[in-house]
């Protein structure tokens, strides 16, 4: 098709299409049935711009809100209309659409930064116009920064495939940068729709940076009938990425409900989760018995058959268990068999039968007989055989919430391990993630330790996937499995727990960056539906060539045995939880997590000081690891209670004698600093820690510079291990930063810097 002149857009018409109605930037506008209109977040100034006049859109300055562009119609159109959008392609985004009617399909929506105008077009089924919108339009558009001109035809404009570009960050260090964009589908009959937004969005992908897309391989789309599998989906999927020159980075789901074959789901050999809270069985196979294990490994070596070679594969997800996939038990919010409804919670999903006897066969391994279980447990069973699962509420000792809590999360964690070893098994040179979710409660089931410890064994990583749009509750939930990932040797990577305007987009980066870690993902909307997330990306993305691995020599006691313990310790409430103290440390300094298992492998060796926040309970043989570090030159700062025996640091059974003996100087070469103010609220503690830290004159020489900046409480540092520190004004407001000896930085709202 010819292309028409901008200047004569209303007149000159295409032949295939003809215009109902339209409207032309100028001094005034040319309309004829479509007009701009104003309202909240959606003005506009006539600009010159690419030698044509245009609509310059105001840009909205709050994060969570978007700027918009209102059209109203005044002409009556078909039920199915074509609106066309040009506009002078400058930046970063996706074009979107919303109001009166539906868009069955939409090309050029992709704003690539080619200094060119292009078209963004949009079919509408149900066209119809009743100026319900605000300030009485019919149509919302967001993602423009400007707008030359609108056009509604009856007819298919040309399909213009998407330009490709340039990308406009080039990394010089490898990482995986990888984002969601399109790729997947409910049903095998969504392929073409799949297809066709991978072709529109994947040049957007490529131009911010990115190598790596994601998608979900859904067990139910290439086992359609046992044993027989059909690849054709994900071929389709791949080669549009090759054609963009992306690389393809799915998530494998044969554990979930959503991901079930029809043939599975009707077979006897499908057998559910049952939670204890209400006895109610679901479609998530358990990890209870061994029926599953056949169908994850033959699939796993067919996907290893068919993909291991394929360059394209940048590396893979595991899809265990849970709601999604997760390594992790069921939750709140899960896809059901064929996407219905299905019963979940945070809970305790241990109620099938198999859960017990295999309960059961680990009470066994654990103690020596009935009667040192009762002793325990303070229980009167008769003989093994009484043991069953149980709500961890109702257990009649401490002893016995700590071991079903243990044995809870290491089944999950032995699960975990199992596919990650059938996974390598079947793909012996691949990337492989574990895909860890949760924040580390028990009835979640992550213990992120464990993942991190089995994955570094098959030379593999552990990928979060609970942040979000707070830097500090990113930090509090992810900083155990980067802590233990660095320890054992493991991948790390990142994953938003969902929504993310341009603060978390940021506050991302810098964990990202900050952890020196290997990948990084953003669902597509995370930046391409924000207004200012785009531009901050291509600004400060460009610094993760010097990320690097923290220099961490502070620790935080992680509470693993109070967590078992009790279900509040891992909550957020003001002041009360572990999370709560963890984020007013944040505001003072950098730190990583020691959990007892890392402390059991010898992990304190790392650091030179060890603080407890919460948890004064731990079991015997990690209070004596902590024990041979102190004495050996480590330092202990320790919020002590009032009643001082009862707050110090003992078993689940109340042996405290160790840490009577801190306090009684038995210490060695090391020190244990005790603070004997009262911790509540715990502001007091935490200054008490900052000003201690500064007297700790061993600790490296870029952390003793961070301990020493004066800044704003938005104001986050990292030393890192090469000797720079890297800062996050996470502010909306410019930040001023002085360091020791008068150097002053200041800083952007929401930035990062190397000093």
């Amino acid at each position: 098709m010819k292309r028409i002149c901008l200047c004569s857009l209303l007149v000159t018409l295409p032949l295939v299409a003809a215009d109902l109605a339209g409207w032309q930037a100028g001094q005034p506008p040319v309309s004829k049935g479509v007009s701009l209109v104003r309202g909240e977040n959606a003005s506009w100034t006539v600009v010159p711009m690419g030698g044509k006049s245009v609509a310059a859109v105001t840009p909205v300055k709050d994060y969570y809100k978007r700027a918009r562009v209102l059209v109203r119609v005044d002409k009556p159109v078909p039920a199915r209309a074509w609106l066309v959008v040009t506009h002078f392609d400058r930046g970063y985004a996706l074009i979107g659409v919303a109001g009166r009617g539906k868009v069955a399909d939409q090309w050029g929506f992709a704003r690539l930064n080619t200094s060119t105008f292009r078209d963004a077009v949009f079919e509408i089924d149900n066209a119809t116009f009743e100026h319900k919108l605000a300030g009485g339009a019919d149509i919302e558009l967001d993602g423009l920064d400007n707008v030359r001109a609108i056009r509604i035809v009856d007819a298919a404009p040309e399909r213009v495939p998407p330009p490709k570009v340039e990308p406009a960050m080039k990394l010089a260090s490898h990482i995986d940068l990888v984002m969601a964009s399109g790729a997947d589908a409910r049903t095998l009959d969504g392929l073409p729709r799949a297809v066709a937004t991978l072709r529109e969005t994947l040049p957007l992908v490529r131009a911010l940076g990115f190598n790596g897309v994601e998608s979900y391989v859904k067990w139910a789309f290439v086992e359609r009938s046992p044993g027989v599998y059909d690849w054709s989906f994900y071929d389709a999927v791949i080669e549009e990425m090759e054609r963009n020159g992306l690389r393809w980075f799915p998530l494998l789901i044969v554990g979930s409900a959503y991901a079930l074959p029809d043939w599975i789901h009707a077979s006897k050999e499908l057998d559910g989760y049952a939670c204890l809270e209400h006895g109610i069985k679901i479609d998530i196979p358990t990890i209870f018995n061994d029926k599953q294990v056949k169908y994850v490994r033959r699939f796993l070596s067919e996907f290893g058959k068919h993909y291991s070679n394929r360059k394209a594969l940048l590396g893979v997800r595991l899809g265990p268990s849970a709601n999604y996939g997760e390594a992790q038990y069921p939750a709140t919010g899960a896809w059901g068999y064929k996407w219905g409804q299905i019963h979940t919670h945070i809970g305790y999903w241990a109620g099938d039968p198999d859960a017990s006897i295999v309960f059961r066969g680990w009470v066994r391994s654990r103690y020596a007989n009935v009667a040192a279980l009762n002793d325990a447990w303070q229980t009167r069973y008769a003989s093994f055989d009484e043991v069953k699962t149980f709500l961890p509420e109702t257990a009649q000792s401490p002893s016995m919430r700590v071991d079903f809590g243990t044995w809870y999360m290491d089944a999950m964690s032995d699960w975990c391990e199992k596919w990650a070893v059938w996974a390598r098994e079947g793909l012996p040179e691949a990337s492989i993630y574990q895909f860890s979710g949760g924040w580390g409660a028990v009835p979640i089931g992550t213990d992120y330790t464990a993942q991190a410890k089995s994955m570094a064994k098959l030379k593999g990583g552990i990928r979060l996937t609970n942040e979000n749009d707070s830097y500090l509750n990113n930090f509090a939930t992810t900083r155990m499995a980067s802590s233990a990932a660095r320890f054992y040797g493991a991948k790390l990577g990142f994953e938003p727990a969902g929504f993310g305007s341009a603060r978390g987009v940021m506050a991302r980066l810098y964990n990202t960056l900050a952890n020196g870690a290997d990948h990084l993902f953003y669902y597509g909307g995370n930046i391409t539906s924000n207004d200012q997330a785009p531009g901050l990306w291509n600004k400060y993305a460009p610094l993760l060539d010097k990320r690097a691995k923290p220099a961490a020599e502070i620790a935080v006691f992680y509470p693993d045995t109070a967590n078992k313990l009790g279900d509040d310790v891992l909550r957020y409430r003001l002041a009360s939880s572990f999370f709560d103290r963890v984020q007013a440390l944040r505001a003072k300094t950098d730190f990583d997590y020691a959990s007892e298992q890392m402390i059991l492998d010898g992990a304190l060796d790392r650091y030179k000081v060890l603080v407890f926040l919460w948890g004064r309970a731990a079991e015997k043989g990690v209070i004596e690891k902590i024990d041979q570090w102190l004495r050996a030159g480590g330092v202990i700062v320790y919020p002590e209670r009032q009643q001082a025996r009862e707050g110090l640091l003992n078993t689940p059974e109340g042996d405290s004698t160790l840490a009577q003996g801190w306090k009684e100087g038995k210490t060695g070469k090391g020190r244990v600093i005790l603070f004997d103010g009262y911790a509540e609220p715990f502001r007091h503690y935490i200054d008490f820690v900052a000003r201690t830290l500064r007297t700790v004159t061993n600790l490296h020489p870029a952390i003793q510079r961070g301990l020493r900046i004066q800044c704003s409480n938005e104001l986050y540092w990292t030393a890192l291990s090469n000797g720079s520190i890297t800062l996050l004004n996470y502010d909306d407001r410019p930040a001023t930063v002085r360091f020791g000896g008068g150097k002053i930085l200041r800083m952007e709202p929401y930035s990062i810097a190397i000093e």
